[in-house]
């Protein structure tokens, strides 16, 4: 069994945050970013009032809010990859928000490559910590658990590993199961494009049970989409 950890902020997340956080500020131009979901529309449909310097900051209180996303949740799918070693990886899950600063998923993940140079499949789950903003910095922690089919020759174990009713015949193989497991902390940064679309990069780092030396980074990139809120109709 193997674990996968991350120690450090590799570069490629550095450079991208503040590609990020420069979308962000644009956002604070205009309040109405949100305003095709009810439930943001439901605090800020009224007209501004006040001197300027209140409709000011209304206007970025409101351009940045995204505490909407109360007890919401949505779909999620995205990509990643490593070096040293290197390894590719591809997730979809669900994603739900306890609170607008607490986010839980649950995924399923591949993995190609690793420290132990084979391909794996199976579960991942994650908690974050986050700003309830437009922008959000995250911090979490998560898990992935999984295993893959490999097989290996059998030719001279005595047994019908194939069910076929030949023993030890020339080719025949019997199945040899791995699996890997790993925790990570992860560090990264949510961007709302949409009232229900999100863009999300970020870093992990994989402590995995095959040992410090198969441990690695894992950079990657999802697209969330939120669903619409529940709506309650009075009988």
């Amino acid at each position: 069994m193997r674990v996968i950890v991350f120690l450090n902020l590799p570069t490629a997340l550095v450079a991208v945050l503040p590609i990020l956080a420069c979308s962000g500020c644009a956002g604070i131009g205009t309040s109405r970013w949100a305003m095709d979901d009810e439930v943001y529309a439901a605090k800020y449909d009224k007209p501004y009032s006040g001197n300027e310097g209140e409709k000011v900051a209304r206007m970025i209180k409101q351009a940045s809010d995204a505490r909407y996303v109360d007890g919401r949740g949505g779909y999620y799918f995205g990509a990643a990859g490593a070096d040293e070693p290197t390894a590719l990886g591809a997730e979809i899950g669900r994603f739900e928000y306890a609170h607008p600063a607490v986010e839980s998923r649950i995924g399923l993940k591949g993995l190609v490559g690793t420290g132990a140079e084979d391909w794996f499949a199976g579960l991942d789950l994650g908690l974050r910590a986050q700003s309830p903003s437009r922008l959000a910095p995250f911090a979490g922690i998560g898990t992935f658990i999984g295993g893959n089919t490999n097989s290996t020759l059998a030719v001279t174990d005595g047994r019908d590993n194939d069910d076929d009713g030949s023993i030890d015949e020339r080719g025949e193989r019997k199945a040899d199961p791995e699996f890997m497991a790993s925790v990570y902390p992860e560090l990264g940064m949510h961007y709302w494009l949409t009232s229900d679309l999100r863009l999300t990069a970020s870093a992990q780092y994989h402590f995995t049970t095959d040992g410090r030396d198969s441990d690695f980074w894992f950079i990657g990139f999802t697209l969330a989409f939120l669903d619409g809120p529940e709506v309650y109709e009075d009988p």
